[in-house]
């Protein structure tokens, strides 16, 4: 993510006045305040409908409209109360939530979304419209779901996966980028795993031995690694970095590797062999297991 191109973008953030969305307000007030960025408060209120005739009891557009400004506005006043000097707008809609906010991630600098909303399964891992919006927005999305997690600061570092792919690289340059911003230490990480085991005791293909292939696989986890923390230092040389290899699922390795974590960042898709899918296996595992923030970046 560069900074000088999304500094005048605003923070974008899906609001419907349930207790996840509230959560998802108040982290995005703290993030624009402390990287510099104005707020849209954005409300979807699902209201495109077709009818023959305007029937009895049939909102009109104009009415569903400022219905949507006015819980828009609800939300931004609560911005505005705790942040008085950030520039708050309100925005309503008549999209689907997933829809309004794909639409508002092509001007914005940042999505953020609470994990559920209103749906009938408030409780669920993780709801319809943060499932959908991190899988399709052009710009980075952080999934919030606990009110009480803290913004990345020296105590509390942003972790990011590195595999070595395109995705991972965009999000090892975001999450670096955010963690000079909040002056919070970076950890990246690189998981390795090993061979599944053959039923006839057989090596590996390509491998003349089961303790080649490991240790193959941890050596190109480890350059891969060791890339990424190049690039970081590279361009923040004064940024606290560094990196682990540890041998694990990809999504236990993010999870893990830093008690006390602030922020996951992934990129929306890996190495994984479904290179077409929106969002890969690596960050709809974490997104649906973990109670921290997690930002997923395009």
């Amino acid at each position: 993510m560069d900074t000088t191109t999304t500094s005048s973008r605003p923070v974008v953030v899906g609001y419907d006045a349930s207790d996840s969305a509230s959560v998802a307000l108040t982290w995005a007030g703290q993030l624009a305040e402390a990287t510099g960025r104005d707020v849209t408060v954005l409300y979807a209120a699902q209201a495109i409908v077709y009818a023959q005739d305007v029937s009895y009891g049939l909102r009109s557009s104009q009415q569903q409209s400022e219905f949507a400004t006015q819980i828009a506005e609800e939300g931004a006043k609560k911005v505005r109360a705790a942040h008085p000097s950030l520039k708050v707008d309100a925005v309503g809609s008549l999209l689907s939530a997933a829809v309004a906010l794909d639409e508002a991630s092509t001007t914005a600098s940042l999505i953020v979304v609470g994990s559920h909303g209103r749906g009938r399964f408030g409780a669920a891992l993780l709801g319809s419209t943060a499932y959908a919006v991190s899988g399709h927005a052009r710009c980075p999305v952080i999934v919030v779901r606990d009110a009480e997690s803290p913004l990345p600061n020296p105590a509390r570092p942003v972790v990011v996966g590195a595999d070595g792919s395109v995705g991972a690289d965009r999000a090892v340059a975001a999450a670096a980028d955010l963690a000079e911003q909040w002056k919070a230490p970076l950890v990246v990480t690189t998981s390795w795993t090993p061979p599944p085991p053959d039923p006839w005791e057989r090596p590996p293909f390509g491998y003349t031995s089961t303790e080649a292939c490991l240790k193959a696989r941890e050596a190109k986890a480890t350059g891969h690694n060791v890339e990424a923390l190049d690039r970081v230092r590279a361009k923040h040389p004064d940024l606290q970095v560094e990196g682990t290899v540890p041998e694990a699922r990809p999504e236990d390795a993010v999870m893990t590797a830093a008690p006390g974590a602030a922020l996951l960042v992934l990129g929306s898709r890996g190495h994984g062999t479904l290179a077409s899918v929106l969002l890969g296996s690596t960050a709809r595992s974490v997104l649906h297991q973990t109670t921290m923030p997690v930002m997923v970046v395009h």
